[in-house]
């Protein structure tokens, strides 16, 4: 009986490897923000797995299998981007051609190479079932005890290069020129917090090796089952499973108890603790109206950040005696004003020029070079940029300080010039840097500031520009300006020192600007023995209402786990919020999709020592890369011998 066409069709879709790659790689996606199913991590690659193994040892088509299963995984995972064509006004058909899926492409390449090595130079045995016809009860036994071992050390020993190699593709995304680190396999581990406690020994990328070996270990484990069920009619013990699932729950164990030692409420019992009121504000508005506005001559983000502050403190005040009022037990309940208030990243409506001789921020007239028309107009622009900074902080700053009825220490974003000394001694500005400012004051003397020194390829700096011409000459074309009068990265690795108002005492900061929140090896160089806060401004402005805030918080709470440092974040569009130590959040915004604020009591350990991560970095990573190469080693010597 034949069957329709139809029918022929649907049953060929339905057998197509190629398609059942690409949605188990959207399925994968799930795992993370803003889906957060987490145990989806666990089981995830099962199907790329089988898909690589049940068909022909070839590289061509695991890396074929693999780029179509990072496909869906990224551009589920990572769909907010194509929110920047909303900023620029590009059609959504337009920038999915030019810009997204070129740049989904790339990231999927890694997963890819993962699939063309683990189809062939990492493929297990997979030996078939043994010959046991006419053999005696006790030899058949023997016969299927010893083919079970093999396959047992065959699926061990796949599982640490699979997982490995894994942690290596990861890394490669998240590092050099693609410098992507968001939503790497061990982050779907996130939720109950304590299986990602580990992140301070070994790093957040490498625990990816965790979830990938547990399922190369489950895979093999089934398919041994089913085969020695089948052949044997009996169940045979899976020791690689069981001893897996021993280590994870000790794992899991050792886990709950660090976070339990590194939480809030544990670290404020402890007298080396000190408390700092943090307040971080947004007005939340996107990228596409703040440009408009500048462009109109509006500049009302100062009042507006400031009129949202005063509210928010006022809640804030308002909540604590609330809670005082109902906590009838304690009379003596501590009322908290924001000692520390943080603005988003390019929230400042005034820009600040910087000397890079002296390297401080400076806004009195110096001499700077009119030598062109170009640099009289930056000249002008500068001067009128000093008028609105010398405005802000002897009216703007004070009339906040006073309705807060404290002096607090501000942070906030601001776009800040780079001044470069001439041969005749004038100053000349050229580019800029993405800045934190820290305010404690109203004096410019009192300012400190810290640059944005890992930057965004082809958001805020463009690959190869410098050295190639063709790049350099569609680049002025595009934008108007020439290479290099763009932003520059910072440089430095001294944290800021910041006071904590009401006390005597001062607390490093670790500053992260933007997505610098999201790579950890970038900020152990600030890391200190003492009292240390990482703070972290960023603008989500860019990304509209879209998953980006969540997957970049989630991300955040990471690099407190790896240097064991609590964070405020304050975010444009994006998610407010204090995390401890732990990873896990004291508070958060309560609608990122509105203007609002995070108000939290850090606990700051003046005694907080080095981690594993913040001496060693990514050691973790390096010995993936020697297992991967042992594994290929050993399956490459035993071929040999076989042979």
């Amino acid at each position: 009986m034949s069957t329709s066409p139809l029918v022929s069709l649907l049953k060929k879709i339905f057998l197509n490897r190629g398609l059942w790659s690409l949605f188990s790689g959207a399925i994968m996606a799930l795992a993370f923000e803003p889906y957060d199913i987490g145990f989806l991590v666990w089981v995830a690659l099962l199907p790329i797995l089988t898909i690589l193994w049940l068909g022909k040892a070839s590289f061509k088509r695991g890396f074929g299998m693999g780029w179509l299963y990072g496909m869906g995984w990224y551009s589920t995972s990572f769909w907010w981007i194509h929110e920047v064509g909303y900023v620029f006004d590009i059609p959504l058909w337009l920038f999915l051609l030019i810009a997204f899926l070129p740049l989904m492409a790339v990231y999927s390449a890694l997963i890819g190479l993962w699939g063309g090595l683990v189809a062939t130079v990492l493929r297990p045995r997979l030996e078939a079932a043994p010959a046991t016809e006419g053999l005696r009860p006790e030899k058949k036994k023997q016969a299927w005890a010893d083919w079970a071992w093999r396959d047992l050390f065959s699926t061990v020993g796949t599982a640490t290069g699979v997982a490995a190699l894994l942690v290596c593709v990861e890394w490669m995304r998240s590092s050099g020129t693609l410098a992507f680190s968001w939503n790497t396999l061990g982050m779907g581990m996130y939720h109950g917090l304590s299986m990602v406690q580990w992140a301070e020994f070994i790093g957040t990328t490498a625990l990816s090796f965790i979830p990938a070996f547990t399922t190369v270990i489950l895979w093999g484990a089934a398919r041994r089952s089913y085969i020695y069920f089948k052949g044997c009619g009996s169940h045979c013990r899976i020791w690689d499973f069981y001893g897996c699932m021993l280590v994870l729950f000790l794992l899991f164990l050792g886990g709950m108890f660090i976070s339990k030692s590194y939480s809030q409420n544990a670290l404020l019992r402890k007298d080396s603790t000190l408390s700092v009121p943090v307040l971080a504000v947004q007005i939340n508005k996107d990228q596409k109206e703040k440009i408009r506005e500048r462009r109109q001559g509006i500049s009302d983000f100062n009042q507006t950040l400031i009129e949202q502050t005063i509210a928010a403190s006022e809640d804030v005040l308002r909540r604590q005696m609330a809670v005082a009022h109902n906590n009838k037990q304690n009379l003596a309940f501590p009322l908290h004003r924001p000692a520390w208030v943080i603005w988003p990243e390019s929230a400042l409506e005034c820009d600040l020029s910087l000397d890079l001789i002296k390297n401080e921020i400076f806004t009195d007239e110096r001499p700077v070079t009119t030598a062109t028309v170009q640099d009289y107009a930056k000249y002008r622009y500068l001067t009128y940029q000093h008028g609105l900074t010398e405005n802000f902080l002897t009216q703007y700053l004070p009339a906040l300080r006073t309705a807060l009825n404290r002096d607090a220490v501000l942070f906030t974003g601001a776009d800040m010039h780079r001044m470069v000394p001439t041969a005749n001694g004038e100053l000349k500005m050229e580019g800029m840097l993405n800045a934190m400012a820290c305010i404690p004051g109203t004096e410019v003397q009192s300012m400190s500031s810290a640059a944005k020194q890992h930057l965004m390829p082809f958001g805020e700096y463009i690959p190869l520009a410098d050295s190639c011409e063709w790049i350099q000459r569609t680049y002025s074309e595009v934008t108007g300006t020439q290479v290099g009068d763009g932003i520059h990265p910072g440089t430095g690795n001294t944290p800021l020192s910041v006071p904590v108002p009401g006390t005597n005492e001062t607390v490093g900061v670790i500053p992260a600007v933007c997505y610098e929140d999201t790579v950890g090896t970038k900020l152990t160089k600030f890391v200190r023995k003492g009292a240390q806060v990482i703070v972290n401004i960023s603008n989500d402005g860019w990304f509209n209402h879209s998953a980006c805030g969540a997957q970049q918080a989630r991300n955040a709470a990471f690099r407190c786990i790896e240097l064991r440092r609590p964070m405020v974040r304050a975010a444009n569009m994006g998610v407010c919020c204090a995390i401890a130590p732990n990873g896990a959040f004291i508070d958060r915004q309560e609608n990122e999709h509105q203007a609002g604020y995070s108000f939290a009591v850090l606990p700051v350990d003046r005694n907080a020592g080095f981690t594993l991560f913040a001496i060693a970095g990514d050691w973790a990573v390096a010995l993936c890369f020697l297992l991967v190469l042992a594994c290929a080693t050993g399956k490459l010597v035993r071929k040999k011998l076989s042979a």
